[in-house]
């Protein structure tokens, strides 16, 4: 009975050190420097269980999309609504071809349920990037004092691009959020203004509950009579997601940690075993015998995710750390 109560754990543990996913679009197949719009009106795209809403719509006026779109389009030049598709990198995230491309309202869902949050990558999109950086018919120029029609506009030239992301439980309620600015004009020092065009990774590893659902606010400076002038725009790829949040964690009961999160040392009390300590993407960054007391140095390690797993033959501790 042990050694069935030890092999399952121990697989438990295997799963949760190796649960992590990165869902970057590649699912899609695309043909060189075009998209797909969900103009099938399928309701999204799904890879690995994450769903990306989308919403296409048929008007008399003409037809129109909202969510999610993937795209591999490399366009950083052509500014206007005619380039809505174009990552402002040019390229997908660590240099792949598709990525994904935001448009007012999509969610992101988890239909095999709740999972753990990591990290995301981010960028402005061409169409967003150049009404900021030249100014349009409907946008302004950023920097500028006054708005895209010549009148001044109150900002004094300190302007901002604003990505906002929330977290949602089971029932709707929010977790948590957090914000990235895509451009930000609003430094003392106008060297720093920027507009971003490179991919930039948010770090959700903060967000320690089991995430159901996220969803994305833009936030502009350029407002007018009819809301944000700025493109409502932004391109996504890389969405790190941890699968392992909620499954048992505990098979040595008598095992404590602390301080979690982690500072210059941490101590773990209770059995024995062997302890190793893994980082985001698996590799085992630091192993030791533990004989009931181990305090671990790790005054070394960059903020972040961490796994600990302590282990003998009664079974398998494993828990999820950040520093």
């Amino acid at each position: 009975m042990k050694k069935i109560y030890f092999s399952v754990f121990a697989l438990c543990a295997s799963l949760t050190l190796n649960a992590q996913q990165t869902i970057g679009f590649e699912g899609v197949i695309l043909s060189p420097e075009s998209f797909n719009d969900d103009s099938t009106a399928t309701g999204g795209f799904i890879e690995n269980g994450v769903v990306f809403s989308s919403d296409y719509i048929l008007s008399q006026w003409g037809n129109y999309w909202t969510g999610f779109a993937v795209s591999n389009r490399t366009d950083v030049t052509t500014p206007g609504y005619a380039n809505e598709y174009s990552a402002y990198a040019g390229i997908g995230a660590d240099g792949s071809a598709n990525y994904g491309i935001w448009n007012s309202n999509g969610v992101i869902s988890f239909a095999g349920g709740g999972v753990g949050l990591v990290s995301v990558d981010v960028t402005n999109t061409t169409y967003a990037g150049l009404s900021m950086l030249n100014g349009d018919s409907f946008g302004k120029q950023f920097g500028s004092p006054n708005d895209a029609s010549g009148n001044p506009d109150g900002t004094n030239g300190a302007d901002f691009f604003k990505l906002n992301i929330y977290a949602y439980r089971e029932n709707g309620s929010i977790i948590d959020s957090t914000n990235y600015y895509l451009a930000d004009y609003r430094f003392s020092d106008n060297s720093q203004d920027y507009i971003l065009n490179t991919w930039h990774t948010v770090d959700l590893s903060f967000i320690t509950e089991k995430v159901y659902s996220v969803s994305f606010l833009l936030q502009s400076s350029d407002v007018g009579q009819w809301g944000m002038n700025t493109p409502d725009y932004f391109a996504i790829d890389n969405l790190v997601i941890d699968k392992s949040v909620g499954l048992p964690e505990m098979a040595l009961n008598t095992i404590t940690t602390f301080p979690n999160p982690m500072m210059n040392q941490l101590t773990i009390k209770g059995e024995t075993g062997t302890v190793e300590l893994f980082d985001v993407s698996g590799k085992v960054i630091r192993t030791q015998n533990h004989a009931y007391l181990t305090v671990m140095d790790v005054s070394d390690l960059t903020s972040g995710s961490y796994t600990l797993k302590v282990s003998n033959e009664k079974g398998t501790f494993v828990q999820k750390l950040v520093k």
